[in-house]
C-alpha cells in the first residue's frame, strides 16, 4: 500500500472512531460497540506504525539525495553568501581552519563577529544554516519545547524574569479623576540565565571526513541535534536547579492534585488536575503533558458511561485528544510511581524557554590522531522559567 493511501485509510478509521464516539454520546457502551472500537483502535495502531516506518525511509532517502552530487552542493560563482558560508563551514569541519582559503576564513570570521559572548576559546561559531539543522533535529526529542514559548537571545546575559500567580491579579474600580493605585500583588523574580550543555565528543573517522559524497554539515548537525535535543529535553523537565542544572518544569510547577495510588491514576484524578487549573488557562490553549507509557494507560481509560476518553487524531483536521484537550508526549516525564509527577496540565505558553543563538563547536584533532579520528564537541546554552504559576499544574502519585 502506498504511503498516501495508507494515510488516507488511517484517517478514515480515525474519523469512524470519532463518529462512533459522538453517535453513542452519553449512552452506556454495549459490548458490540466496545468490540468495534477496540478493533478499529488496533487497526489504527498498525497503520500508525507502518506510516512511521515509511516516513523514516523517506527521510533516509532525502539524506542520501543530499550526498549524490557533491559538486552541486559546493555552489558556483552565483552561490549566495549563506551557501558560501555553509560550504566554508563544511570545509572547516573536514580540514580545519588551516585548510580554508582566505575567502572562507573571512566568511567564518563574519559569523563570529555577528555572535555575542562566544570567544576564541569557545570554538568556532556555527553558521545559521547549521544551527537551524541542529534545532530541527532537536524537535524529535522532548515535547515541552513544542508547546512552550521559545525566546532566542543574542547573548547569555542573565535576565530577571517576574514570576507570579496570575489568578490573584485583578483590576479594581476607581472614582473619576482618582489616582490609580498600584497592583497589590507579590511578584517573585527568577533569574533566567544560559546554562551550558555539551554534546560530549563525537568521533568521526578521517575516511568519513575525506569522503566528498557525505554531507558533513547534515551528518554532524543531526548527531549534535540528537545529543543536545535529548539533554535539553531532560533538563527542561527534570532539572533540579543544583550545580550546572537548570530548574525544570517539575521543580517549578505546583501540584494541582495528589492521586490516591502510588502507581496508577484514575479518570476522576485526571479531571481533578484539570479543574485545579483556572478556567482562563483552559480556554483553547491548554494541553496535557505526559510520556508514552502514560499515554498507553490513558488509551484504555473510560468514563462512567464506558466511553473512551482518548480519541485519535485526524490529519489536517483534529488533533488526538484526552478528555477533549490535545496532549503532548515528552519522554522526560516520569512513569507513574510513588511520589512521581507523571502528568502536567495547563497553558504551557507560560513556560519561557531561553536559547542563546550562538552555538559553538570545537574540532579536536591531536587528541585522537593516533586513532585516525577527529573529535567534535558542540556547546548549547539555554534556561527556562515558568512565569505564571497558575498556568500549569502537576498530578502527583501518592508516596509509598
Amino acid at each position: 500500500m502506498k504511503l498516501r493511501d495508507r494515510i488516507e485509510k488511517r484517517n478514515a478509521i480515525a474519523k469512524q472512531m470519532r463518529s462512533l464516539h459522538e453517535e453513542i454520546g452519553d449512552k452506556k457502551w454495549t459490548e458490540d460497540q466496545e468490540s468495534r472500537w477496540n478493533n478499529m483502535n488496533k487497526e489504527l495502531g498498525e497503520h500508525d506504525q507502518a506510516i512511521e516506518r515509511e516516513q523514516r525511509l523517506l527521510s533516509l532517502d532525502e539524506d542520501e539525495l543530499d550526498t549524490l552530487d557533491p559538486e552541486q552542493r559546493k555552489g558556483g560563482d552565483d552561490a549566495t553568501v549563506e551557501q558560501r558560508t555553509s560550504n566554508a563551514f563544511e570545509n572547516l569541519l573536514r580540514h580545519g581552519f588551516n585548510g580554508l582559503n582566505s575567502e572562507e576564513r573571512q566568511l567564518l570570521k563574519e559569523v563570529r563577529a555577528q555572535s555575542v559572548g562566544t570567544d576564541s576559546k569557545g570554538g568556532f561559531t556555527v553558521p545559521t544554516t547549521f544551527r537551524n539543522k541542529v534545532h530541527d533535529s532537536m524537535k524529535a526529542f522532548g515535547g515541552l519545547a513544542q508547546i512552550a514559548t521559545i525566546i532566542n537571545t543574542d547573548s547569555g546575559n542573565p535576565i530577571a524574569w517576574p514570576v507570579s500567580d496570575g489568578t490573584s491579579e485583578m483590576g479594581v474600580m476607581i472614582a473619576e479623576n482618582a489616582e490609580s493605585g498600584k497592583e497589590d500583588v507579590s511578584f517573585g523574580s527568577k533569574t533566567m540565565g544560559a546554562k551550558k550543555m555539551t554534546s560530549k565528543i563525537i568521533l568521526v573517522s578521517n575516511e568519513l571526513l575525506t569522503d566528498s559524497g557525505v554531507d558533513m554539515n547534515a551528518y554532524l548537525s543531526r548527531r549534535i541535534g540528537q545529543r543536545i535535543g535529548r539533554g535539553e529535553a531532560n533538563q527542561l523537565i527534570n532539572g533540579d536547579g543544583t550545580g550546572n542544572n537548570i530548574s525544570g518544569l517539575l521543580a517549578q510547577a505546583q501540584t494541582g492534585k495528589t492521586a490516591a495510588g502510588t502507581a496508577a491514576v484514575t479518570w476522576e484524578e485526571f479531571l481533578a488536575l484539570k479543574h485545579s487549573v483556572d478556567p482562563a488557562y483552559r480556554a483553547g490553549s491548554s494541553h496535557w503533558l505526559f510520556n508514552d507509557t502514560t499515554l498507553l494507560a490513558i488509551k484504555t481509560m473510560k468514563d462512567g458511561q464506558g466511553r473512551p476518553l482518548w480519541l485519535p487524531s485526524v490529519a489536517g483536521d483534529t488533533p488526538a485528544t484526552f478528555d477533549a484537550d490535545p496532549y503532548q508526549i515528552d519522554q522526560g516525564m516520569p512513569d507513574m510511581g510513588a511520589a512521581a509527577s507523571p502528568v502536567a496540565y495547563g497553558d504551557f505558553s507560560s513556560v519561557q524557554i531561553r536559547r542563546v543563538k550562538a552555538m559553538a563547536i570545537k574540532r579536536l584533532l591531536e587528541k585522537y590522531a593516533e586513532f585516525d579520528q577527529v573529535g567534535f564537541l558542540a556547546f548549547h546554552r539555554f534556561d527556562m522559567v515558568l512565569e505564571d504559576l497558575a498556568a500549569v499544574k502537576l498530578l502527583k502519585n501518592a508516596a509509598a
